[in-house]
């Protein structure tokens, strides 16, 4: 179930759920650079997210939307200039938060003369994992992402794909109850990307709420469940899969009787004696409804076409840079 709360003149919707189930939370979130001798810059202007544990939530946005400044803040790689965010009701960046947490940047970095053993029980003693536990902890995770066999493999001997599901090992060698995922198909191919794809939707499985980053708008629609838009650090949509293509969808309006006056977007589609049809944006199907009966005409149907995440998310930043 959800509420719809106002945003800068848009929606944000944010999950009805009780805080103790919340594995992201932020409030307010501001996030100022201020460059010696430059104007400072506003990466983020009032964030506010909401995210259930178990969710799979895509954060998707246009380079520069700020979508990088908010994952470090999550993982406490950075602190917001104001506002606050929390990891199961941890401060972001507390020693409580980052045991919550496995986090797999963009670009990764790894020792590539070790082997994928020696290095996943390197991560398993970072992330404190207690002795006894570490080549169990490890074999899970290798198990996770399907690379047991090369466990004696270095990590140079990888290809990109194992890597990067090395990289996703690592980030659970803690057993964490949070992933953050930013770009993890990155430069792969297409084998590759739906390995990955499939390694993201056995963990949802498990329970483990995955904070998910990526360009492939295809990729985010058949993984997430709950998807963020964000564009030049505010968020333009906040809401379940469904509900932002329901919404960003063309309505149209099967109708009788006389024309009527034409909201803002709304084109006449077609004409005839035994009926007539609009075409217009959801945002204004009740507006439209109402010119239509004030002319005496008949509503014979309403239908929604839904959009592609992709026309969508176009259609979303488009509207935001006309009204800018």
């Amino acid at each position: 179930m959800t509420v719809d709360l106002p945003y800068a003149g848009m929606t944000f919707e944010r999950q009805k759920t009780n805080r103790m189930n919340l594995a992201i939370e932020t409030h307010n979130v501001r996030k100022l650079y201020k460059p010696r001798g430059r104007p400072e810059i506003v990466a983020l202007h009032g964030l506010d997210l909401a995210v259930a544990e178990g969710t799979v939530f895509g954060f998707i946005g246009p380079n520069g939307a700020g979508k990088t400044t908010c994952i470090k803040i999550l993982s406490g790689l950075s602190s917001p200039s104001s506002g606050s965010a929390t990891i199961f009701g941890h401060q972001a960046g507390s020693e409580e938060a980052r045991a919550c947490l496995g986090y797999l940047p963009e670009i990764a970095n790894y020792h590539d003369f070790m082997s994928v053993e020696e290095l996943l029980l390197t991560h398993a003693r970072l992330a404190r994992v207690p002795r006894a536990q570490q080549r169990e902890a490890c074999q899970s995770a290798l198990e996770a992402v399907r690379l047991v066999d090369r466990r004696k493999s270095r990590i140079r001997e990888l290809s990109k794909g194992m890597q990067q599901r090395f990289g996703i090992a690592q980030a659970l060698v803690g057993n964490p109850k949070l992933l953050i995922l930013d770009e993890p198909t990155s430069g792969l191919d297409p084998l590759a990307q739906k390995e990955v794809k499939d390694i993201i939707l056995a963990l949802r499985g498990r329970g483990i709420t995955i904070f998910f980053s990526s360009h492939k708008l295809t990729e985010v629609e058949n993984i997430c469940d709950l998807i963020c838009i964000l564009h030049r650090g505010k968020l333009l949509q906040c809401s379940p899969l469904d509900r932002l293509l329901e919404v960003s969808g063309t309505v149209h309006i099967r109708f009788s009787g006389a024309s009527p006056q034409l909201v803002e977007g709304a084109t006449l589609a077609s004409q005839s004696s035994e009926g007539s049809m609009i075409v217009l944006p959801s945002s204004q199907v009740d507006r439209q409804i109402q010119q239509i009966h004030a002319v005496g005409g008949s509503v014979q149907q309403v239908a929604t076409e839904r959009l592609t995440l992709e026309l969508a998310f176009f259609n979303l930043i488009t509207q935001a840079e006309h009204r800018s």
